[in-house]
C-alpha cells in the first residue's frame, strides 16, 4: 500500500480517506479502537490495553467480543485490496496497525513541528514559517471529536497542547520576520482565549511596541499581571518582567530588536464580509422563504440593555452565524460554568443576527441544568406549531417530528436558540438540516461530539469588564468614588458575571450604601454565598442545579476536595485525598470539569472557582450532603471522611516531599525521621524533577498543613505531626517556593502543636519559622522561634532537628557579632552531628564555626578548617557544603591578604553554584569576589561582579545580602573615581543594615563618612 493511498485524520472528526474518497469509520467505539492503534505509532497493543483505552475499567462483559467485531470491521475498511500487504495485523490477543506515520495527520503534525524547530535552528526562517503553517492547517476542529474512552480524552488534551505550542511558535516566527501589524489581532484573541499562557503576552507587547504603541504594550502587561495573580496567585515570570522594564524605559535596543527582519506590513487588511454586516447592509439574496408571513416565529426573549464585555466572543459567533459562504449549518455553542453569562451572550448575538434570518427565530429553554430536562419531542412539537403546522398534523414520534422539522425549515433562513442544553443527544433532533439556518446552543457541558462551527467557552470577566458591569447598573459616579473598594468587590465575586450583577442590583436598590459596605459583607468566605442573592437571582441556586446532576461519586469528590483545595490540586494529590488511583481520580475530575463544577487551567491540574468552592464548603459544613446524595455521609472539614481525606493527602505530600528532600540534601538524617506513610507519594529520578514537583504542589501542601492546624486540640495528633514534617521537608527549597508563606503556615502548626502539647510537632514547625526569619534577617523573630524550638525539641528528645536549630542559633549570634555565643551553639550542634554520623551537618557546622573564628580575628584557624573540609569533600557529591567550604576558604584567604588565591577559591565556589543552581551562595561569592578583585587593582572586574551580585540579591529578595552587595559596589565605585555613586550606594547599605538591626551598619557608616568629604569638597 503506497503512502498516499490512504490517510487518517484525527485532528477534528475522525476520518479515513482513500484516494480522495471518505470512508465510513463506524461506531464511536470502533473509532476509539482505530485511534488507539493509530496514535501508538505502529506499536502492537494487547487486548487488555485496548479495552482500557476504549472503555476504561467499566468495560462490559461483552467488551472483548465487541473489540473483535470492531477490529474485523476496521480491517474491511483499511484493507480494500486483499492482495496488498496487511495493514491491521492480529498479534496474539491484540492488534497492530501498520501505516506510515505521515498518513496520520496528528503524527505528521508532530513531525512538521520537529522539522520547523530544526529549520529555525539552522536559520531557515522561510522554511520554519511554512512548516508551522502546514502543521496548524492540519487541525479541523476539536481533535478526536466524539470519540469516547479514556485514551481519546488524554490524546485530546495532548493534541490541544501541541496546537497551542505551534501557535506560539508561529507568533514568534512572525515577529522575527517583522510582521508586527498583522500579528497583533491574532495575539489579542489568543491572549484572551488562553489567559494563563505567559509567552503570548510578551509577543503582543513586543508587537505593539514595534508599532509605536508603548502605552498599549504596558497595558497588556498590566492585564497579564492581574490574570496570573487572580487565577494562579503568581506574578509574571522574569522574562515578562524584564520586557516590561525595557518598554517602560523606552529601550532603543529593544526597538532595534523588535523591528529587525523584513519591514512590517503597513496597515491592516480591509474588512470583509466575514466581519458581519450591520443591520440594513445589502447581502446576497438567499433561498426564497416558503412559510407565509403569519407563521414567521419571533420567540427570542428580550435583550439585556446593560450587556457588557465579551466583544471578541460576540464578533466570532456573529461572523460564524452570518457567513453567507458557509457550506453547512451554522451551529455555534456557548459553554461555561453556571452564572458565567452564557444565556446573556447568546441573546446578545441572536438579536444582532436577527436581520440575517428573515424567516424568524425559534427559542427553547431545554432545562438541561435541572432534574427534568426538556424532552426533544415536546420541543419539536412547539417549534412545528410556531412554524404553522397544525396540531393534527404533528407526528407522534420524536424521530418523525425531527424529519418534519427539517423539511419545514428547508429553504428558510431561521435562527434557533437552544438555551441550557444538557448534552448532544438532547440537541441533535432539534437541528435543522439546511445551511441557510443558524443555531446557537448554550450549555454547562462541553458538548463533546457536537460538530460546531465556533465554540465559545466562556471564562469569568476580567477586572475591567466586571467594573464596567457594576458601573452600568449602579451608576458610574457612585462606583468611581470608591475605585479600590469596587475592584475588591468584583474580586470577591470571583468576577463571575451573575455575582457581579447581584451585588450591583443590591447596591442600586440601596442608594445610601457605599460600595465598601457591600465589600465588607462579602469578606467572610463562609457567609459570601448567602450574601449573593437579590430577588430571584442567587448564585447558590445556580450552583445547586449543577450539583444536583452529579453522580454519587462526583458529588462526594466535589465536596471532599473543597476544604483541601485552595489555589488548585494536581491529579496525584486529588487521588490521594479521594482514596483512589490516579486514573480513576482523573476520570472523576474530568467529569466535574465537563459538568462545569471544576476548572482545569492546566493538564493534570484542577481548581474551583472561588464562589463554587465557597458553595462546596457550605455543603460540606452543613451536614446536608446526604440530602443531595441519599445515603452519603456529610464530609465537612471536621467530618470523618474529611479527616481521612486530609490524612491521606498529607501522607501523599509528605512522602513526595521526603523523596525530594533526600535529593536536595543527600545524607541529611532529617529525611529518615520524617513520618507519614512511605510508598504513597511520587518518586523522582533527578533533582530537577523534585524541584518542579515541589513548586507545583506547594500551594496544596501549605493549605493541607494549615487545615491540619485548624483542627485544634481535638484533632488527630498524627495529622498535625505530618503537617509539621511536611513543612520541614519543603524547607530546603527556599529558592523554588515562597518561603515566607511556608513560615506563616509553620507558625499556625506550631501554635496548634503547642496547644496540643505535642513537643515534636512544635519543635519542627518552630524550626521552619526560625529558619525563615533568619533567611530574611528578622533576627529578633528568629531568636524567639529558635529558642522555643530548642526547648520543645529537647523535651521531645528530637536530636536530629535540635542539631539544625542549634546551627541556626549559632548563625543568629554570629550575625549579631556575639561570637562566643555562636561558638557555644556550634559546639553543641557539632557534638550531635558527630553522634548521629551526620557528615554534611558536621562539616557545615565546622565551616560556620570557622567563619565565626575568622570574624573574631583568627583567619589562619578558619583556613585550616576549610582545607580539611575540602579534602573530605573531594569528589563534590555535596554541592551545598562544597560551595560553602570554597566560600569560607576565599574569605579566610582574603583576610590573610592573599587576594589572588581568594579569587581562585571564589571562582571554584561559583562553578559549584552554577552546576547546582545555588543562587543564594552565588550572590555571596560574587560580592566577596568583588572585594578581592578590587584589592588586586582589577577595578572594572570588581565593579561588574558587585553589579551581578546586587542584581541577584534583588531577584532573590535577600535584604541582608543586598546590603553587603551595595557595600561592595560602593567600594568598587569609589576605586573607579565615581565618588557620588559610591556614596549613594554606601548610604543605601547603611539604611538597609540599620533597618535589619545588623552591626554591619558600622562599616557602611564608616565608608559613607569617608566618601562624603570628597563629594562635599567638589560641591
Amino acid at each position: 500500500m503506497g503512502e498516499e493511498s490512504i490517510r487518517f485524520a484525527v485532528l477534528g472528526a475522525v476520518r479515513v480517506v482513500r484516494e480522495g474518497s471518505v470512508l465510513t469509520t463506524g461506531s464511536p467505539q470502533q473509532q476509539a479502537l482505530l485511534v488507539a492503534l493509530l496514535l501508538r505509532a505502529g506499536r502492537a497493543l494487547p487486548a487488555h490495553e485496548l479495552l482500557a483505552s476504549i472503555w476504561g475499567e467499566d468495560a462490559p462483559e461483552s467488551a472483548l467480543s465487541s473489540l473483535r467485531t470492531h477490529a474485523w470491521r476496521l480491517r474491511r475498511i483499511v484493507e480494500e485490496d486483499r492482495s496488498a500487504p496487511k495493514v491491521l495485523v492480529s498479534l496474539r490477543d491484540g492488534y497492530q496497525l501498520l501505516v506510515p506515520p505521515r498518513s496520520v495527520d496528528a503524527l505528521y503534525a508532530e513531525e512538521l513541528a520537529a522539522d520547523a524547530a530544526r529549520a529555525r535552528a539552522a536559520g531557515r526562517e522561510a522554511d520554519c514559517g511554512r512548516l508551522l503553517a502546514e502543521a496548524l492547517a492540519l487541525w479541523n476542529g476539536e481533535p478526536l471529536a466524539g470519540v469516547p474512552g479514556p485514551f481519546a480524552e488524554q490524546q485530546r488534551s495532548r493534541l490541544a497542547a501541541l496546537r497551542l505550542a505551534l501557535m506560539e511558535e508561529r507568533f514568534e516566527h512572525d515577529l522575527r520576520e517583522g510582521r508586527h501589524a498583522l500579528v497583533i489581532p491574532d495575539l489579542i484573541g489568543f491572549t484572551h482565549e488562553h489567559p494563563l499562557q505567559e509567552r503570548p503576552y510578551g509577543f503582543l507587547m513586543r508587537a505593539l511596541y514595534a508599532m509605536g504603541r508603548q502605552g498599549d504594550a504596558l497595558g497588556v502587561f498590566g492585564r497579564a499581571r492581574r490574570v496570573l495573580a487572580e487565577e494562579l496567585g503568581v506574578d509574571p515570570g522574569p522574562e515578562l518582567n524584564a520586557l516590561h522594564e525595557r518598554i517602560l524605559a523606552n529601550d532603543p535596543l529593544l526597538m532595534a530588536h523588535v523591528t529587525e527582519g523584513r519591514d512590517p506590513a503597513q496597515g491592516a487588511p480591509e474588512a470583509g464580509a466575514g466581519a458581519g454586516a450591520p443591520a440594513g447592509q445589502e447581502k446576497a439574496a438567499g433561498p426564497s422563504e416558503k412559510a407565509p408571513a403569519a407563521t414567521r416565529p419571533a420567540q427570542l426573549p428580550a435583550d439585556i440593555p446593560d450587556f457588557t464585555g465579551r466583544e471578541s466572543q460576540v464578533l466570532a459567533l456573529h461572523r460564524a452565524l452570518t457567513d453567507a459562504a458557509r457550506p453547512s449549518l451554522a451551529l455555534v455553542s456557548v459553554t461555561g460554568m453556571g452564572g458565567i453569562g452564557k444565556s446573556t451572550l447568546a441573546l446578545q448575538v441572536a438579536h444582532q443576527a436577527k436581520p440575517e434570518f428573515p424567516g424568524g427565530q425559534l427559542y427553547a429553554d431545554l432545562r438541561g441544568n435541572g432534574l427534568e430536562p426538556a424532552d426533544p419531542g415536546v420541543v419539536l412539537g412547539s417549534f412545528l406549531t410556531a412554524l404553522g403546522v397544525s396540531g393534527q398534523a404533528l407526528p407522534a414520534s420524536t424521530e418523525d417530528r425531527a424529519l418534519l422539522f427539517r423539511t419545514t425549515l428547508d429553504g428558510r433562513r431561521i435562527l434557533v436558540l437552544l438555551d441550557n442544553a444538557r448534552d448532544p443527544a438532547q440537541i441533535r433532533p432539534l437541528l435543522p438540516g439546511s445551511a441557510d439556518c443558524g443555531v446557537i446552543v448554550t450549555s454547562r457541558a462541553m458538548l463533546a461530539g457536537l460538530s460546531t462551527t465556533v465554540r465559545g467557552d466562556l471564562d469569568v470577566f476580567d477586572t475591567g469588564e466586571s467594573i464596567a458591569l457594576l458601573r452600568a447598573i449602579v451608576g458610574a459616579a457612585r462606583v468611581d468614588e470608591e475605585p479600590e473598594d469596587a475592584a475588591e468587590l468584583v474580586a470577591l465575586c470571583g468576577h463571575l458575571p451573575l455575582a457581579v450583577r447581584i451585588v450591583a442590583a443590591r447596591l442600586a436598590a440601596r442608594p445610601r450604601w457605599r460600595v465598601a459596605t457591600m465589600t465588607a459583607r462579602l469578606a467572610d468566605e463562609r457567609l459570601r454565598i448567602g450574601e449573593l442573592r437579590a430577588g430571584d437571582l442567587a448564585v447558590a441556586a445556580v450552583f445547586e442545579l449543577g450539583y444536583r446532576q452529579l453522580t454519587r461519586a462526583q458529588a462526594r469528590a466535589f465536596r471532599l476536595l473543597a476544604p483541601v483545595t485552595r489555589q488548585g490540586i494536581g491529579t496525584g494529590a486529588a487521588a490521594a485525598a479521594l482514596g483512589m488511583d490516579a486514573y480513576d481520580a482523573e476520570q472523576l475530575l474530568e467529569e466535574l470539569v465537563d459538568a462545569a463544577m471544576l476548572q482545569a487551567p492546566l493538564p493534570g491540574h484542577y481548581r474551583y472557582h472561588d464562589l463554587v468552592r465557597s458553595f462546596a464548603l457550605q455543603l460540606a459544613g452543613s451536614g446536608e450532603a446526604g440530602a443531595a446524595v441519599p445515603g452519603e455521609p456529610g464530609t465537612g472539614e471536621c467530618g470523618d471522611d474529611g479527616s481521612a481525606a486530609l490524612g491521606r493527602l498529607l501522607d501523599f505530600l509528605l512522602d513526595g516531599a521526603r523523596a525530594a528532600f533526600q535529593l536536595m540534601v543527600p545524607g541529611d538524617p532529617v529525611g529518615a525521621i520524617l513520618g507519614g506513610s512511605p510508598g504513597t507519594g511520587p518518586r523522582f529520578d533527578t533533582l530537577a524533577q523534585a524541584r518542579a514537583w515541589v513548586a507545583e504542589e506547594f500551594d496544596c501542601a501549605v493549605n493541607a498543613a494549615a487545615l491540619a492546624a485548624r483542627t485544634g486540640p481535638e484533632g488527630d495528633r498524627g495529622t498535625l505531626r505530618a503537617a509539621a514534617d511536611l513543612l520541614v521537608a519543603l524547607s530546603p527549597f527556599g529558592q523554588d517556593i515562597p518561603y515566607l508563606q511556608l513560615a506563616m503556615t509553620a507558625r499556625k502548626v506550631a501554635d496548634a502543636a503547642a496547644a496540643c502539647r505535642d513537643d515534636q510537632a512544635e519543635a519542627r514547625a518552630r524550626f521552619v519559622c526560625g529558619n525563615a526569619a533568619l533567611q530574611h534577617t528578622r533576627l529578633t523573630e528568629a531568636e524567639m522561634h529558635t529558642r522555643l524550638a530548642t526547648e520543645a525539641s529537647t523535651r521531645a528528645g528530637d536530636e536530629v532537628v535540635l542539631r539544625q536549630i542549634l546551627n541556626d542559633r549559632g548563625l543568629i549570634a554570629q550575625w549579631q557579632r556575639r561570637f562566643s555565643d555562636a561558638a557555644e551553639f556550634y559546639e553543641r550542634a557539632l557534638e550531635i552531628a558527630c553522634r548521629l554520623g551526620h557528615r554534611s551537618g558536621e562539616l557545615t557546622t565546622e565551616l560556620n564555626a570557622a567563619q565565626a573564628r575568622l570574624r573574631s580575628g583568627w583567619p589562619d584557624d578558619a583556613l585550616a578548617v576549610c582545607e580539611r573540609a575540602l579534602e573530605r569533600l573531594r569528589g563534590g557529591q555535596d554541592p551545598h557544603v562544597t560551595s560553602y567550604a570554597w566560600y569560607v576558604h576565599g574569605m579566610a584567604l582574603h583576610e590573610l591578604g592573599r587576594h589572588a588565591d581568594a579569587v581562585v577559591s571564589y571562582t571554584a565556589c561559583l562553578e559549584v553554584c552554577a552546576a547546582a543552581r545555588l543562587r543564594g551562595r552565588e550572590t555571596q561569592a560574587r560580592f566577596r569576589l568583588s572585594d578581592s578583585l578590587r584589592d588586586l587593582g582589577r577595578h572594572d572586574e570588581a565593579l561588574a561582579e558587585a553589579g551581578r551580585a546586587l542584581a541577584l540579591s534583588e531577584e532573590l529578595g535577600s535584604q541582608r545580602e543586598r546590603g553587603h552587595c551595595l557595600l561592595a559596589l560602593a567600594r568598587a565605585l569609589a576605586e573607579t573615581g565615581d565618588t557620588a555613586a559610591a556614596l549613594s550606594r554606601a548610604r543605601q547599605a547603611r539604611d538597609m543594615f540599620a533597618l535589619l538591626g545588623l552591626p554591619d551598619v558600622e562599616q557602611a557608616e564608616e565608608l559613607a563618612g569617608l566618601l562624603e568629604e570628597p563629594v562635599a569638597a567638589r560641591g
